[in-house]
């Protein structure tokens, strides 16, 4: 065990570029978390940024399905040995790259110490070769979806002015917070009529956060009600590539403008790092 411990520091100490690690996460399904994850990436990827977007949602991965892509090899493949991380990435429009999750994954936090090595080479290697990691996790305030949350550079919560939604996003923000009390969260809220209730609704959230929690949550816009959304899902095509005129499409264009440009803060990028926090999250060393 104490081998494993020092090749993990050893891994970990390698990093020598420092990639934005972001994970998008919410309180609850059915908010269109993996729907903003694809179609951020895009947009970030089409502003000339290297994106490597991650199916970290343990569960009910779908972004196959969003994107229209198809793969018969998976993250879990690459931590069983059986496939090498260039075999299982799979290449999407502008330039955007997708690792496909499992929902075998779900046993993350008991993987093997071999096992464990092998997910975090590959982690190390994806840092290596993006700008923007963005990391499509689990809804919900489960362990998984905390670790990759608290591991990260920045979160990114998806809400919807349904108050369900509304309560659902606090809990989650409170429980990252909790875990780690230096977390950047950003807020994005999703099918909001106008852009004043969805303000509304970042307003109920920030004003708690601060009067509870002390804690400044960043709230980077909203993204419109839209027919083209499901019209995009139903043909399997991102909205971000067959609707790009649409209204959401455009609020999907400014929330990436504003996210490319808020350049992260030494407080942000921590000396620990991503790979640090994952390692330390999930108690491997």
């Amino acid at each position: 065990m104490a081998d494993q411990a020092e090749k993990l520091r050893e891994l970990v100490k390698k990093t020598k570029k420092q990639c934005r690690v972001i994970a998008i996460t919410s309180g609850k399904g059915g908010v269109g978390k993996t729907s903003v994850s694809v179609n951020l990436s895009l947009a970030l990827s089409a502003r000339g940024a290297k994106v490597i977007l991650v199916d970290a949602d343990l569960g009910l991965g779908n972004i196959e399905v969003l994107m229209g892509l198809h793969s018969f090899y998976n993250l879990a493949h690459v931590i069983e040995g059986s496939k090498k991380l260039d075999e299982i990435i799979l290449k999407a429009p502008l330039g955007l790259e997708v690792v496909p999750g499992s929902s075998g994954l779900s046993r993350i936090a008991d993987l093997t110490d071999k096992e464990r090595e092998k997910l975090l080479n590959a982690l190390f290697d994806l840092c290596e070769r993006s700008e923007f990691l963005v990391l499509d996790t689990m809804a919900g305030i489960g362990k998984n979806t905390v670790s990759f949350c608290t591991s990260a550079d920045e979160v990114i919560v998806v809400t919807t002015p349904e108050p369900s939604a509304i309560v659902d996003a606090y809990a989650i923000v409170k429980t990252i917070y909790l875990q780690r009390d230096d977390t950047t969260i950003k807020l994005i809220v999703n099918m909001a009529v106008n852009s004043a209730q969805a303000q509304a609704v970042a307003n109920k959230l920030l004003n708690v956060a601060q009067q509870y929690l002390s804690k400044n949550i960043i709230y980077l816009g909203h993204i419109q009600r839209d027919i083209h959304v499901n019209q995009s899902i139903m043909q399997s095509q991102p909205l971000f590539i067959t609707f790009p005129n649409a209204p959401a499409t455009k609020c999907i264009e400014t929330i990436a403008q504003r996210l490319y440009f808020q350049k992260p803060t030494e407080v942000e990028f921590k000396k620990t790092g991503f790979m640090k926090r994952l390692v330390k999250s999930f108690g491997w060393a």
